[in-house]
């Protein structure tokens, strides 16, 4: 069931009948006064209604936004707020500013739940393909402190810096991606097209080849006979090996491979301990208890090694470790981040301490970028160019022996 004025949720009421009996029972609406007024026609007296926990019902096609969109978002809603503007009317114009249809769709939805009453981080929440669970949590602390506009602007320069972090490892991947790429077609354009042309030739010649001639005819006969094959093996794995990745057994073999991969392996490491940082200092800044801040933290970490390890010191902080202590047993972290934090825990400046690691990675992820682009370019034209070579070579190597025998 979906109600055509926005979002259905399911609330649990309990009430009381004519004769003062008590009634319980869940009802699908857009917010709690629908619910009430129901009840109340139906010779109910409300007396406790509240959203039912867990998902509510959403719109099956709803995919993914731009984390850059919620950020946005973020800004334009604490920037209205700021001004002074109540926060439905603010919604409302950001809604008309979005250009995404998806978003606009939800923000529309989120406007009319929280004009019928509803608390702007409980509709939030409602969207968890949508919005995280840390824009949920600062917005609650907001709701709370009547500084949500501080709290959205908080989390937008947190993403701001997130999204820093990632576009940097996506320059460290595209260079080479791009040359193995070009590697891979030029290398089935020799075999399919070229190679077969110099076959013809050999075999109408006579000549007996080299067994690095032989090898590349035969690799290149392969090719094209199963070419086909080679393209949907292909296609099957990487979506099996997709498919496999929601195993959490797999994922974290993965992940841990991923964390020693020789250049690779440091460069993600230090991206997840500034990821890490900078999480939990914006949480810790904003109020959000230490035991929630790590389980937002876990879950946004991006690597399941790391969020298992900082799970399990969730765990020892929750029977009163401290977290420095419970952060260096797991093994995961260097001695430095767990010195800053000790510091910060000590002086109470833990957000700040978190803080200056997560700036320090940042740089250090700079200089790996740099570092890993100026290795990885002559590699990489080392390999294409060697394996050009190597077939140009296989394929001359005939030509002049029949030269020779001519002479």
């Amino acid at each position: 069931m979906q109600s055509l004025r926005g979002l259905v949720v399911e609330y649990r009421y309990v009430a009381r009948d004519t004769k003062g009996n008590k009634v319980a029972g869940v009802m699908e609406a857009s917010n709690s006064r629908t619910v009430a007024e129901e009840l109340r026609e139906g010779g109910l007296y409300p007396l406790n209604i509240s959203p039912k926990k867990g998902l509510p019902i959403t719109i099956p096609s709803l995919r993914r936004v731009r984390l850059k969109q919620i950020a946005i978002f973020s800004r334009q809603v604490a920037s209205m707020v700021g001004a002074g503007i109540v926060l439905p009317s603010a919604l409302r114009i950001v809604e008309e500013q979005v250009k995404s249809k998806r978003l606009r769709q939800v923000i529309v939805e989120v406007r009319e739940a929280v004009e019928g009453g509803s608390r702007f981080s409980e509709t939030l929440a409602r969207y968890p393909r949508i919005f995280d669970r840390l824009i949920v949590s600062m917005v609650e602390i907001g709701e709370a402190t009547g500084n949500l506009d501080t709290m959205l602007n908080r989390y937008f320069e947190y993403v701001e810096k997130v999204l820093s972090l990632r576009r940097k490892m996506i320059t460290a991947m595209v260079y080479p991606s791009i040359v193995l790429l070009l590697a891979i077609c030029i290398l089935a354009f020799l075999l399919i097209k070229i190679v077969p042309t110099f076959t013809t030739l050999f075999k109408e010649a006579g000549v007996e080849l080299p067994l690095l001639t032989v090898f590349i005819i035969d690799l290149s006969a392969f090719t094209k006979n199963s070419l086909y094959y080679i393209a949907t093996g292909m296609v099957a794995f990487f979506i099996l090996f997709h498919f496999s990745l929601k195993n959490n057994s797999v994922r974290r073999l993965y992940d841990s491979l991923r964390l020693h991969v020789f250049v690779i392996g440091p460069l993600l490491r230090k991206v997840s301990v500034s990821r890490f940082s900078r999480t939990l200092a914006t949480m810790v800044r904003s109020g959000i208890p230490i035991l929630e801040a790590m389980d937002i933290v876990a879950r946004t970490a991006g690597n399941k090694v790391v969020e298992e390890a900082i799970l399990k010191s969730r765990l020892k902080v929750a029977r009163g470790e401290s977290l420095a202590k419970s952060i260096r047993e797991t093994g995961v972290f260097p001695n430095m981040v767990i010195e800053m934090m000790a510091a910060g825990e000590q002086t109470g400046a833990l957000d700040e301490m978190m803080d200056k690691v997560a700036d320090f990675f940042d740089e250090e992820v700079d200089a790996a970028v740099v570092a890993l682009t100026s290795m990885l370019e002559p590699f990489m034209l080392i390999f294409l160019g060697g394996f050009i070579g190597l077939v140009v070579v296989a394929l001359y190597l005939p030509i002049f022996k029949m030269a020779a025998t001519i002479k």
